[in-house]
């Protein structure tokens, strides 16, 4: 199965199930109909583990420039990380409430930048949700796996079962 977020594909073929989660029309069929409510890009669900994942492309070849520095700033101001923390959240919330999670959640961002900018934001993101990869004292399980950042690059050479695509980028074979 693939999913695509604007310019980029993943391809996900081993997953048992995976969606679209950010969908804004009410005619699609995934739509989640909270527009108060932040949503991870796609819902990927493995026979062991259900992957939430978001995607930020600064790196396409068609972003525009006004884009570009909010994105930074956001980036340097912490900004950028409240909103990827806020995102599993609420994502968390919205499918534990329709009884979708029974799998242990891992947290897999995609951010096309340079691997040295992306180096603390990880970090950012983890310390703003709640522990990773253990319960709280009274709780029964935890609460998310992990929590990481890739690029195309980092992203392709840890999951070469799903591997991440820029679609403008592909020339389509003779005949296609």
């Amino acid at each position: 199965m693939k999913l695509s977020e604007n310019d980029l594909e993943i391809d996900f073929s081993n997953a048992v199930d995976g969606f679209v989660f950010d969908q804004m029309r009410p005619a699609l069929p995934n739509f989640h109909g909270m527009s108060k409510m932040h949503r991870v890009d796609f819902v990927v669900e493995l026979e062991e583990a259900v992957l939430f994942v978001e995607i930020k492309d600064p790196g396409n070849p068609k972003a525009q420039t006004e884009g570009l520095i909010k994105f930074y700033y956001e980036l340097n101001d912490g900004t950028l990380s409240a909103t990827f923390a806020a995102k599993f959240i609420d994502s968390f919330v919205y499918r534990w409430a329709e009884e979708q999670i029974k799998k242990p959640v891992h947290y897999l961002n995609l951010v096309t930048l340079e691997t040295s900018l992306l180096v603390n934001l990880s970090d950012e993101i983890a310390k703003k949700l709640p522990p990773i990869g253990k319960p709280v004292a009274r709780w029964k399980r935890a609460f998310l796996e992990n929590c990481q950042v890739f690029n195309l690059e980092t992203w392709n050479d840890n999951f070469p079962r799903w591997p991440v695509r820029r679609i403008s980028s592909t020339t389509p074979a003779i005949g296609e």
